[in-house]
Parts: structure tokens; C-alpha cells; sequence
């Protein structure tokens, strides 16, 4: 016999030897024994289903695709700068001038000092613009892409699952439009994304690194938005699921767990910190809007928990959010093409969460399979109850955008489902033609949701008005003026009084006049004529016909002018030229 058809056949039996040896090991007490071996997958095998080569190529095109999409145009398009961003960009270029940036900024409502310190990072690097203002937004949104790529396949085992997370997360409405804005809000979905990769990673890998930087982004998510501070609940949910389903897990992964739990501690701290001092921060404006506020329910509470709940519901499939700067209305969340696909999935998880607890307490089969579905439920629920809980502005786009990726990801399991179940089939034909409908289908809905973003709402005459353009428009008109004309903007806009004394509404021509022009001055509605210097303008933030009259009575030589109005777009603002 050659040599080599010996070390063939040895080689063979070596691995027979080792199968056999696993096989009595498992066997033993009819139980599965995890001591000593690798940790399973627990959501599912890995399927190289697609090339590495190919697969980080595609990564790279759906990540450059993704930044592309989120900052073409960004300075015109939102047209304007809604008040709270432009309150963000107000507390940045203070704290750059005080030389004091805070963990938590209580203006508005108060929030989180993350995201406004990055922006005055961004206003000393490049100066205050509404470019300046918005950077932070486009990298977190573009990140969160690359995150769904990798959470995409560590969750559901495919690189093909991975890509399609990707590309539907960077071409869809939801992501690309507050990727664009000068919220806070959009580092929530970066930070979950990234904490679940790295918490999953780890368990896999038993790396205690993963652990230490998956609890790194998780105590970063409390300097991010409000509704991170639910997102404890996914963590309790999760590890239930373990214990459930993974023997002696706190024992074998004690060490992980503290490493995780120490992480998060050490950056949470400063905010942790803050909200022992001051209580009031922890609670802000959700108070104020929350369902179980008797002021709220008028003493139907279940009733107004079900309405809620089921507007929170209706937005990913049938009725989006009405708000103009936070959807295209009517439109739900997620485009109609895919949006059966999520719905398809979160019933099925359901059923199946249901269905592995009664065969884990009925039968004491244990499954890893539970994990998943206990996960992507734990996060879909909990970063639900953000916008289900409270009653303003329902269905709330905004309010619920931690939901974004998982709702994406349960979308993708079912997308995924359908590939399998083709390769699965007899007839070559028929494997063809389900693939190419469901990249058809994948495809298409990207570029018909970016589309929607860039023609039909960035189109439409609403958005100007949703963004406050006249306001912008004033700022860069009154920069416009000789720098020796008196000017004086009347404090009349809507809004609440921020702690400048102003309302929300003149925050957006304060940022944007800040340092680029000399003797303006903000007046109280209420102000005293003899403040008034001749020749200047007055500009209005609320065009008022009593007021206009007034002032035209004692400076008969003056004139009112509407500048910068197009028509059918609300894109002008009122001043009183004084002569």
C-alpha cells in the first residue's frame, strides 16, 4: 500500500477516533457537557456563503455608499436648522468660549453633553456652519451601517444576512434622514448595534476583550439619548436567556460578566455621577408626556397604553410618523416591499419564544435558538416603549429610533429564511428565480427609499417650513448687513425660553450670527422704543400685525419687507426697515 494512501487512511481514523470520543462525552447522562469544549454558536452555524474577498468589498461599497448618501448636499438639504439643533449648536459654541463642557447640559429639557461637546469639537476645527454642526451625525449613522453588517452575520450566520443589513440600514429613510440632522438621538442605534456585536463576539470567542468593549459602548449609549436608559432591560432579558439555556453559564462566565459590568461602569460614571447630584436630570421631559401621568390618561390609563402602543406599531408597516422633519407622510417606516418581511419576523419570533420556553420547562430541552429570539424581542420591546409609553406627536420616528436596527434585522431573517429555503430546492430554475426576485426586490427598495429621501421629501415645499428655514435664512441675511448698522431681532417666535433668556426659535439666528456680526441685539417682545436706533432694521420672529402697526405709528418712515419668501414654500422672514 503507498504511503500516502497510509497517512490517508490514519488520518481518517484519528478523526473517527475524536468524533467517537466527542459522541460518548455528549452522551453521558443523555446530557450535553459544555465544560471543556467550544462554545456553540448560539444564534446560528456560520455559512460561507459568500467569498471573504467579495464579502469585504461589498462592506466597503455599502459603507462608502452609505457616507455618500448622508452627507451629499448636507448643507442645503435639510433646507433649514430646526430649533433643538440649533440649541445643540448653541450650548457648543458657549462651552468653547466658557472653556467649560459638561456632562450633562440642562437647556432644553436638558440633555446629554456627548454629542454637543463633539459638535464643539467640529466648531473649533471648522468654525460654526451648518455643515460644522451636523459631521457627527453623518459618521454615527455611517458607523451603525458597518455595525449591521457584522452584527448582521454574527447574529444570523451568513455574510449574505450581513449585506442585506447593511444595505437596507444605509438606503432607508429612517436612517439617512436623522443621519442628516443635528440630533443626538442617532448615536443610540450606534452604540446598541455595537454593544450587542461585541457582547455576542464574546461569548463566542470567550475573549474577555469583547467583553471589556462591548460594555465600553454600552456606558457610552447612557451620554447618548433618553431612551438608552431603558436598554438595561435587553441586557437582563439576554442574560436570562443564557442561563436558560446554557448550563452553569454565570459560573463558567463570571469573569466576563464583571468585565463587562466593569467597563460599562467606568464610562457611565461621569453621567451616573451627575444624576446622584441632580435626580431631576435622570427623569427630564419624560415625566411630562409619559402615559401614567394622571394629567395625561385622565384616568384611563389602559386605554391610552393601547392607543399608543398600537400607533407605536402602525409606523413600521401602515402609518408612519406625520412629522415632516422626521418622515415623508404617509409612509411607514419601513418601506411596504420589505416591511412584510419584518412583520413576518417579529410574529414568528414570538411564536417561537413561546414555543422553545415550553419545551425548555416542559421537556428541559435546552436551545440555544432561545437566545436570539429572546435577544432581538428584549431590544425591539424595550426600545419601543421610549415613543409606546408617551403620548406626543404618535407615531414618534424619533422618539423610537433605537428600534431601527433591530427592526431591520428581523427583516433580514426573514429575507434570509426565503434564500435558505431556495437553496434548499430540487430545481435549479427555480433557486435562480427566487434569488434574483429577492435581490430585485433588496435592490430596488434601496434605491426607491433613497429616492424618497432626495426627490420626493427633498422635493416637497412641507420640509421647508418643518426645518424653520426662514430663520436660517434671516441669520445669514443679517450677517449680510453692514457691520455698522443697528439691528435688533424681536424675540416673538415660538418656543420655549431657553436659559439665555430666548426662545427656542431666535436660537437658531443667535448660532448662526454668533461672531459673524456686530451690533445686533435681541429684544423682549415687550421692548422700549427708546432702544431703538435710526436708520437699523428690525427683524421679526413672528411676523405680528399689531406690532408691525406699532412701530410703523412711531417711525412713520418705516417700511415692512418680506424677504426671501418663494412661493408655496415657507422659506421668508418679516423685518421693519427704519429710516
Amino acid at each position: 500500500m503507498p504511503a500516502k494512501t497510509k497517512t490517508k487512511k490514519a488520518a481518517n481514523k484519528a478523526v473517527a477516533k475524536k468524533k467517537t470520543v466527542r459522541k460518548k462525552t455528549v452522551a453521558k447522562d443523555g446530557k450535553k457537557i459544555e465544560k471543556n469544549q467550544p462554545s456553540p454558536r448560539p444564534m446560528a452555524k456560520q455559512k460561507k456563503d459568500i467569498g471573504l474577498k467579495a464579502y469585504v468589498i461589498l462592506s466597503a461599497l455599502i459603507v462608502l455608499g452609505a457616507f455618500f448618501l448622508r452627507s451629499y448636499h448636507l448643507g442645503t438639504l435639510p433646507p433649514g436648522v430646526y430649533p433643538d439643533e440649533a440649541v445643540n449648536g448653541m450650548d457648543a459654541a458657549t462651552a468653547n468660549a466658557d472653556h467649560h463642557w459638561q456632562v450633562f447640559y440642562t437647556n432644553n429639557n436638558g440633555r446629554e453633553g456627548l454629542f454637543i461637546n463633539l459638535i464643539a469639537i467640529s466648531f473649533k476645527l471648522f468654525g460654526i456652519s451648518v455643515v460644522s454642526l451636523k459631521p457627527w451625525s453623518v459618521i454615527f449613522g455611517t458607523l451603525t451601517v458597518l455595525g449591521m453588517i457584522l452584527l448582521g452575520e454574527e447574529l444570523l450566520g451568513s455574510r449574505r444576512a450581513g449585506l442585506i443589513a447593511g444595505f437596507l440600514t444605509a438606503t432607508s429613510f429612517w436612517a439617512i434622514n436623522f443621519s442628516r440632522i443635528g440630533f443626538r438621538a442617532i448615536m443610540l442605534p450606534f452604540v446598541l448595534v455595537f454593544t450587542i456585536f461585541f457582547l455576542i463576539r464574546g461569548i463566542q470567542k470567550k475573549k474577555i476583550i469583547d467583553y471589556v468593549v462591548a460594555g465600553l459602548f454600552f456606558g457610552l449609549g447612557l451620554h447618548t439619548y433618553i431612551a438608552f436608559r431603558i436598554a438595561p432591560l435587553i441586557l437582563i432579558v439576554l442574560l436570562a436567556a443564557f442561563m436558560v439555556s446554557r448550563r452553569r453559564f454565570l459560573r463558567t462566565h463570571w469573569k466576563e460578566v464583571l468585565a463587562f459590568v466593569l467597563a460599562t461602569t467606568v464610562v457611565a460614571m461621569p453621567i451616573l455621577m451627575d444624576f446622584y447630584h441632580h435626580p431631576d436630570h435622570f427623569s427630564g421631559r419624560s415625566s411630562q408626556v409619559s402615559v401614567f401621568n394622571p394629567e395625561v390618561n385622565q384616568g384611563h390609563l389602559l386605554l391610552t397604553l393601547g392607543k399608543t402602543f398600537g400607533l407605536s406599531m402602525a409606523k413600521y408597516n401602515f402609518y408612519g410618523d406625520q412629522n415632516w422633519r422626521h418622515n415623508l407622510p404617509p409612509w411607514p417606516e419601513i418601506f411596504p416591499t420589505t416591511s412584510i418581511f419584518f412583520l413576518a419576523g417579529l410574529f414568528y419570533f414570538i411564536w417561537e419564544f413561546f414555543a422553545l420556553l415550553w419545551k425548555r420547562f416542559r421537556r428541559g430541552e435546552r436551545d440555544d435558538r432561545l437566545i436570539l429570539v429572546s435577544l432581538l424581542l428584549a431590544w425591539f420591546f424595550a426600545m419601543l416603549l421610549p415613543e409606546a409609553i408617551s403620548s406626543e406627536g404618535l407615531p414618534h420616528a424619533l422618539r423610537s429610533i433605537g428600534t431601527m436596527p433591530v427592526a431591520l434585522l428581523l427583516t433580514v431573517f426573514s429575507i434570509e429564511a426565503v434564500f435558505k429555503r431556495a437553496e434548499q430546492a430540487r430545481y435549479a430554475k427555480y433557486k435562480e428565480a427566487v434569488w434574483t426576485l429577492l435581490a430585485v426586490l433588496v435592490i430596488g427598495t434601496g434605491i426607491w427609499t433613497t429616492r424618497m429621501y432626495f426627490v420626493d421629501w427633498g422635493g416637497n415645499p412641507e420640509i421647508h417650513g418643518a426645518f424653520d428655514e426662514g430663520y436660517l435664512n434671516m441669520a445669514r441675511y443679517i450677517n449680510a448687513l453692514p457691520a455698522d448698522l443697528p439691528k435688533y431681532v424681536v424675540d416673538n417666535g415660538p418656543g420655549i425660553e431657553m436659559e439665555d433668556g430666548l426662545q427656542t426659535s431666535s436660537e437658531v439666528v443667535k448660532l448662526f450670527t454668533y461672531g459673524k456680526t456686530e451690533n445686533l441685539v435681541f429684544l423682549e417682545p415687550d421692548f422700549d422704543l427708546g432702544e431703538i436706533k435710526t436708520p437699523s432694521r428690525i427683524f421679526l420672529m413672528n411676523p405680528d400685525q399689531g406690532l408691525m402697526n406699532y412701530l410703523h405709528q412711531n417711525f412713520l418712515n418705516s417700511r415692512v419687507e418680506v424677504v426671501g419668501q418663494k412661493p408655496d414654500m415657507d422659506t421668508g422672514f418679516t423685518l421693519v426697515n427704519i429710516r
